[in-house]
Order: structure tokens, then C-alpha cells, then sequence
């Protein structure tokens, strides 16, 4: 049987674009199509090279397969540091999975399998329908359960104390997380805003205040001054504007706490002027944590 190189090109340079770009989703890269292509067209010129060059042919293995794939791996993302590429390895080899699996199925249905199956060595003429149906469920699963443990891996590897918060004669403790991507400030003072959710400190605040939240209308300004006047807030409480995906002008309502402590592995962390944002909704659906704090209020920075 005659192999086509330029076919076995085509058909690799779709598979590896379509790979690289699932790969880009799950590690949650900025995708650049021209860089995809890139990419891909490199892997699929390599690989063509290692089956039909002659000289090379007989290296074609595990290894120079894995430097086909890192090669268009550098091409299509750029290369942060090693961690970042290592990242990236392991999503593309989980990604490999699943279109593995739609590959084998689209492979089944059509021609071209003969030519592939030539071309690599292996045929799937008489691949079993219930191993294709197997293989593309357990690539589907596989994939589901590595993104949610990686997804965890990295919610753990961002740290979680817990802070305590005290106002009047009252307090609160609760869970907060460390996140690097909360930058949020107070716009006069500059201080910190650590983010909380209401239902964990609604007990500090004013009844009146407890009615706006429960009511939805702690964004409506006229509603928060007639609540807030004359309670022991009306002099402590600040309207923070804030920028978020779907919501370009919303305003968070927050106050200075009498204290906060932050319990950091056995240390005591005393956040400076730090102003506490009450926000209405959760944070999260796995209640590992029910306020956000930046990096720059554990080290006294404000």
C-alpha cells in the first residue's frame, strides 16, 4: 500500500492542533491561533520526519516521540520556566487521552486507518467497538478526575489560615486564602481589603446592616446611609469600587475592624489598617475557605 506523507501530515497537524489547544484550556493559557498552528505544523513535520526519513526511522520510539511532542509544545505556549513546561507536558499527555479516544473513533468510521495503521505500524481495522467505546468513556473520565486533582493540588498549594476578627465585643473566625490575584485596596487609605463572606461575620454588623444583605441592597447608597445612621459604623465604613468578570462598577462595603489575627502556621499575623469587605455571595462551593486575603496584608505591607 502506498503511504502519503503529505496525507499523514494533515491528518497529524489536525490531531496535534487539536490536542495543544484542549492542553491550553486545562492549564488555562492565553490560546494564540497562529502560535497553535505553529506548533502543531512543527510536531507533524517532526513526527513525519521520524517515520519516512530513512536515517531516522529506526529511532521512532517512546522517547523521540516524547521530543516531537515537547518540541510543539514549546512552539504553541513559549516556555516560562520548568515547572510551567512540566505543567504543560502533563496536560498534554492527559489531553492525549481523550483525543486518543475521539481519534479511535474517527479512525473506526473511516479510511483512514489503512493509511495510518501503515504508517505507524498499527492497525485498528479490527479494533472492537466495545473497546472504542470503553476507551473513549475511560479518556473522558480520566481527564475529568486529573483537571479536579490538580485543581485541588493547587487550591492546597495556596495557603489557608485561619484570621479572626474582632469588632465591638464581638468576633468572628473563619478560613481565608491566600490568592495572588487579590490586589484589592481601599482607594483613600490604600489598605488592604480582606474579603469575607456576610454570613460569617453578619453577627459584628448593625441589624439594619443585616436587612440590606439579606435584602440584596447593599449596593444601593441611599439605603446604606439611612441604615448606617446613627450606629457605631456610620463613622468606620467604606465604600470600596471593584472591576470583576460580568461586573464593571461594583461597589463592595466594607469597615475597620477593632482587629484582625491571622493564624499562620503556629505565628500570629496582625494585618495593618486592613479594612474587612463584606461580600453577599460564597467564595467558593467546597466551603474550604470563606474570605480572600493578599499576600501583602500577611507581610504588614500596607
Amino acid at each position: 500500500m502506498e503511504i502519503y506523507a503529505d496525507v499523514v501530515f494533515l491528518i497529524n497537524w489536525a490531531m496535534d492542533f487539536f490536542l495543544f489547544w484542549v492542553t491550553g484550556i486545562l492549564a488555562k493559557k492565553k490560546l494564540k491561533v497562529f502560535r497553535l498552528i505553529a506548533g502543531s505544523a512543527a510536531a507533524a513535520l517532526l513526527y513525519c520526519i521520524l517515520v519516512f526519513a530513512p536515517v531516522v526511522s529506526r529511532y521512532y520510539n517512546f522517547f523521540s516521540s516524547l521530543i516531537v511532542l515537547m518540541s510543539g509544545i514549546i512552539i504553541a505556549f513559549g516556555i516560562k520556566d520548568i515547572k510551567d513546561f512540566a505543567k504543560l507536558l502533563i496536560f498534554a499527555h492527559i489531553s492525549a487521552f481523550a483525543v486518543g479516544g475521539i481519534g479511535s473513533a474517527i479512525f473506526y468510521y473511516s479510511n483512514i486507518s489503512d493509511v495510518m495503521g501503515n504508517a505507524i505500524g498499527l492497525t485498528i481495522n479490527y479494533f472492537s467497538i466495545k473497546i472504542l467505546i470503553a476507551s473513549t468513556c475511560i479518556s473522558y473520565i480520566t481527564i475529568k478526575i486529573a483537571a479536579n486533582i490538580i485543581k485541588s493540588l493547587a487550591i492546597k498549594k495556596q495557603a489557608i489560615y485561619n484570621i479572626r476578627i474582632g469588632f465591638g465585643s464581638k468576633t468572628a473566625e473563619l478560613p481565608v486564602l491566600v490568592d495572588t490575584g487579590h490586589n484589592l485596596r481601599e482607594p483613600l487609605s490604600k489598605a488592604s481589603v480582606i474579603i469575607v463572606e456576610f454570613e460569617y461575620i453578619k453577627h459584628l454588623l448593625p441589624e439594619k446592616m443585616q436587612e440590606l444583605y439579606d435584602s440584596s441592597a447593599d449596593n444601593d447608597l441611599s439605603m446604606v446611609i439611612s441604615a448606617l445612621a446613627g450606629s457605631e459604623m456610620e463613622k468606620i465604613i467604606r465604600m470600596i469600587p471593584y472591576k470583576s468578570l460580568g461586573n464593571e462598577n461594583g461597589m463592595l462595603m466594607g469597615f475597620k475592624p477593632a482587629f484582625a489575627e491571622i493564624d499562620k502556621g503556629g505565628a500570629t499575623i496582625y494585618p495593618k489598617n486592613a479594612i474587612i469587605g463584606i461580600y453577599n455571595l460564597a467564595l467558593t462551593k467546597t466551603n474550604e475557605y470563606h474570605g480572600l486575603i493578599s499576600p501583602a496584608a500577611l507581610k504588614n505591607e500596607e
